[in-house]
């Protein structure tokens, strides 16, 4: 038996409204991106699929059994009464990956810009029958930011009209841009991030072996959102912090330190690396920025905002317009050198 980790809150709520016969037909999973939403839409959606099958527990969680005939469905992605609604590939061969690989081996530029309504439309393929060996029929859209406007108009009929035993659980990161009319016909479950305590639990839980120092930059790093975290696991994040951290502390006015990083990520064996850091980097800023309690005498907040800003800039442009590695990184590595108090670059 497995259950989820984190966001107590959240699962009892959904049990409690399951047990009493109240759970409503359309669920909004509200709350920062990589913090677990769609995590713990799968395992909704796994409890609910096995509803029928499932003995009597006193828990307020989801006890799943890895090994019933959902599951397996479910991870063959074969489940008759269950669909998910992601953005796809903007090529076939994109489409192939992610159907081969799963959607997260592809890059943001390589996903279609939204989800469809011909996906949203497809589904009424699900609703013409009943189910087939649940008691429930699930979909999941993931995520519901993403739906194009037509799609959202066609979805709204089935909220309003919601097909018997059908739940919509539909992961949103910015719940107050959606359609008032959407909004109104759900139930929001919101999803705080998780603390320090509970990221190195869900984090040493996927990956055992992580050594402490590694641990501890991926937790800085995901800033509570344990998806956000898992994208930089195999970056060995906590030397580019340690080099990060070194250079917005002296300065590193000799630009030894900021050369050692630029020739470390340039290579075409580190690009996870680079990107890695390229994602890393406008955060580290961020929290550097926050930790000073006043700002330099000649470095204001406001110019600290601008290097912020503009390294956000730098990062994204970075891959869709193949700058070069080295060139980004130094330049990277300047801006984090310019937020170093005067009396400390070295």
């Amino acid at each position: 038996m497995t259950s989820f980790l984190g966001h107590e809150k959240a699962q009892r709520i959904f049990r409690q409204s399951y047990d009493k016969g109240t759970l409503h037909h359309a669920w909004i999973l509200a709350g920062p991106k990589g913090v677990g939403k769609a995590g713990f839409a799968k395992q909704a959606a796994q409890f609910l699929l096995d509803s029928q099958a499932r003995e009597l527990s006193t828990s307020d969680g989801f006890d799943l059994n890895d090994m019933s005939q959902s599951a397996k469905l479910l991870a063959a992605g074969s489940h008759p009464d269950f669909r998910l609604v992601q953005r796809g590939g903007k090529t076939d061969k994109e489409d192939k990956k992610a159907r081969e690989e799963g959607i997260a081996s592809l890059e943001e530029h390589e996903l279609k810009r939204n989800i469809s309504i011909a996906q949203i439309r497809s589904l009424q393929s699900l609703f013409s029958t009943q189910a087939s060996i649940s008691r429930y029929r699930v979909v999941v859209i993931d995520a519901i930011d993403d739906l194009e406007r037509g799609g959202a108009n066609a979805l709204l009929k089935n909220l309003e009209e919601p097909p018997e035993n059908t739940i919509f659980l539909l992961v949103s990161h910015t719940p107050e841009r959606l359609l008032p009319t959407i909004r109104s016909r759900c139930q929001i479950l919101r999803f705080d991030p998780l603390n320090d305590s509970q990221m190195e639990r869900v984090l040493t839980t996927i990956s055992p072996e992580l050594p402490q120092d590694e641990l501890s930059a991926l937790i800085a790093a995901g800033e509570g959102a344990p998806g956000k975290a898992l994208q930089y696991i195999d970056a060995g994040l906590a030397e580019l912090e340690s080099l990060a951290r070194d250079i917005m502390h002296t300065g590193d006015r000799n630009n030894q330190i900021k050369s050692d990083l630029a020739r470390k990520l340039s290579l075409k064996a580190a690009t996870p690396r680079y990107q890695a850091f390229l994602s890393r980097a406008p955060s580290m800023i961020a929290q550097h920025i926050k930790a000073e309690a006043v700002p330099p005498a000649n470095n204001p907040s406001f110019k600290s905002i601008d290097t912020w800003k503009e390294a956000c800039d730098l990062a994204a442009m970075a891959v869709p317009k193949a700058l070069d590695n080295q060139a980004v990184i130094f330049r990277l590595g300047s801006l984090m050198g310019s937020l170093a108090e005067p009396d400390r670059r070295a």
